[in-house]
């Protein structure tokens, strides 16, 4: 096969295989509070749902604080692995498990001694619904250190390679939490406060799950005291700001929100609200997803300082994204009354839910494009650049566009504020995107180089303005070519060919321009005839970059079975076979391995000749 703009197949393919897993470990954080809005709608009526609504804000900030530390660990270790750095990746995996125990220790502590004062500050100050409101935050409190834990445990797992282990925890905490309900409601009677207590233990099965990857044989990560490293915290608090961000800005927005609809409105449109939250963190699980994964590739490919890999992720993501955003936005608009009907709302909290979901809905293909930017700058470090996007498209614009239309619109302004929100955030994005390339543009003609400035502003693409990435980027690379072959023989010996001729073109020495093909076809050859049995979809992915100081790298990549081919056996083989593999452990500066995120990577550097 023929040479490849930028390893696109490979990271298309692993983009898709871990697409599923963010999903769902972004839908973990909510899933337990949508189960106890759907049973308590069909078993206690809306004012249970009203009162499981008024406790949101405080379940957003449990995952808030499991958001930051899990975004800002994975960012930063998806970083450390893009340099190859092990060591780095343990350090952060131990000081963030410290932290997000003790935050959610201190959560829970909290949460279940202030259960009655938290009702009142929410909003729900006498009656019924602030005794409902209190019972749930006294059940639901108690499990605070689990959801923190979980999320970031399935964070971590998808890092280690065992993405699959996140399907078997969120299963097992679905099936846990509506059968812990059932009971609590239906056989012992306790009410929404055993609501509570039931989903918070679901969680804590959820958490031992996760827990049993770290005791197996395929477990990568390793604990080290985490006192030494305790000043890594800051690092990962600053990468996740965003997501805290978002957090506390939906929690702000929930908040004024309830006031509104209590305001203008009834008691029925705070639930109809309550269930739309639930809603949204269906379809924010679509849209949060696609961004996490862009998070994880984007930061390897960030530490490697490959831009073509970035761009082709942001491709992917978009991609993907949109087509699943969509396709949810048409099911749910057109069963837009069925989707109510799940939550059993009645009479006017039923009829405010039918036009809240239609026009929320149709943010979502909007909101999937913000969020893969925010997940995409968290990843290659730009926090303002995501901070910003995420206080924008999460509430800020909403929260506005609501409280100066809601008092002649009604509940209906509150609906359509999600849409217009989203909008004003993108529109804001690509305003400000191309005013700071043009920026750039003319500091480059400044500095001496008008031609090359005008001809990189031509041949810029939108997305190539919305990346954000350093001017040192790729500043040490002086050629670079990508390559990808099938898994077959002869596409393996043409990828060789294609690799012997470029490093012909660029005037590399006979040594290395020997050596480098050689490499490759053994490497991919060893990976077509062991790799692949249990792969589906195969692929091999060779880049070669040449710096200015002469240093040649070579890069493959495939998705076959985890095998280090420098860990080969050749002791009893012919000494005239893989000739390549025995060169380059005796003639190279260093090869190193890793698999990761279900790549095999092997790096060999080459010096330049003396």
């Amino acid at each position: 096969m023929g040479a490849q703009t930028e390893n696109s197949e490979l990271i298309k393919r692993t983009f898709g295989k871990y697409l599923a897993m963010s999903i769902l470990i972004t839908l973990s954080a909510t899933l337990g509070m949508m189960i106890d809005n759907v049973i308590a709608g069909n078993l206690l009526g809306s004012g249970a749902v009203a009162a499981i609504g008024m406790s949101l804000s405080v379940f957003m900030l449990f995952s808030g604080c499991a958001g930051i530390l899990e975004t800002g660990a994975v960012a930063l270790c998806a970083r450390a692995l893009g340099n190859r750095d092990a060591d780095r990746v343990n350090v952060l995996f131990s000081v963030s498990l410290a932290a997000a125990l003790a935050v959610g220790a201190a959560l829970s502590a909290g949460g279940v001694a202030g259960a009655d004062a938290l009702a009142t500050m929410l909003g729900a100050a006498s009656g019924e619904l602030h005794a409902d409101t209190a019972a749930y935050l006294s059940g639901i409190c108690s499990g605070a250190f689990a959801i923190v834990l979980l999320q970031l445990l399935m964070g971590f797992t998808r890092l280690d390679n065992a993405p699959q282990l996140g399907i078997v925890a969120i299963v097992g905490m679905s099936v846990c939490d509506v059968v812990f309900n059932l009971v609590a409601v239906c056989v012992l009677d306790l009410g929404l406060r055993g609501m509570g207590l039931a989903t918070a233990l679901a969680y804590c099965v959820a958490v031992g799950i996760c827990c049993t990857h770290f005791l197996s044989k395929g477990n990568t990560l390793h604990l080290v005291n985490p006192v030494p490293h305790a000043g890594q915290l800051v690092g990962v608090l600053k990468t996740g700001l965003p997501d805290s961000l978002t957090r506390a800005t939906v929690m702000v927005r929930t908040f004024t929100f309830n006031w509104l609809l209590l305001t203008v409105a009834s008691a029925g449109a705070v639930a109809a609200l309550s269930m739309l939250s639930s809603v949204n963190s269906f379809a924010s699980s679509v849209t949060i997803g696609v961004g996490q994964t862009a998070t994880l590739l984007c930061g390897i490919f960030f530490g490697e300082e490959d831009r073509g890999a970035l761009k082709a992720t942001l491709r992917t993501g978009m991609r993907m994204g949109l087509v699943l955003s969509c396709a949810l936005c048409a099911a749910v608009f057109a069963f837009a009354p069925q989707v109510v009907g799940l939550f059993g709302l009645e009479g006017d909290a039923e009829a405010f839910g039918v036009v809240a979901v239609r026009a929320f809905i149709l943010c979502v293909p909007i909101d999937l494009i913000n969020q893969l930017f925010v997940n995409y700058y968290q990843g290659t470090g730009n926090v303002r650049a995501a901070s910003a996007i995420a206080v924008g498209q999460s509430g800020l614009f909403a929260v506005l566009f609501a409280l100066c239309t809601v008092w002649f619109w009604g509940a209906t302004a509150v609906w359509t504020s999600f849409l217009v929100g989203e909008a004003v955030t993108l529109a804001l994005q690509l305003v400000v995107a191309n005013v700071l390339w043009k920026r750039r543009a003319a500091k480059r003609a400044v500095e001496g180089a008008p031609e090359a400035a005008a001809d990189a502003c031509e041949r810029a693409g939108l997305l190539d303005k919305m990346m954000y990435l350093p001017e040192t980027f790729q500043q040490a690379w002086r050629a670079w070519r990508a390559f990808s072959c099938e898994p077959d023989t002869a596409s393996v010996a043409a990828c060789s060919q294609q690799v012997a001729a470029w490093c012909e073109a660029q005037g590399i020495d006979g040594r290395r321009s020997y050596l480098v093909p050689l490499a490759v076809e053994e490497m991919a050859a060893n990976a077509v005839e062991y790799g692949f049995a249990k792969t589906k979809h195969p692929a091999i992915d060779v880049k070669l970059i040449l710096k200015r100081d002469g240093t040649l790298v070579l890069r493959m990549r495939d998705n076959g079975a985890a095998f280090n081919p420098m860990d080969l056996d050749l002791s009893a083989a012919d000494p005239c076979s893989a000739v390549g593999i025995r060169m380059l452990r005796q003639g190279v500066k260093g090869v190193e391995y890793q698999n990761t995120v279900g790549l095999n990577n092997v790096v060999v550097t080459l010096s330049a000749p003396a």
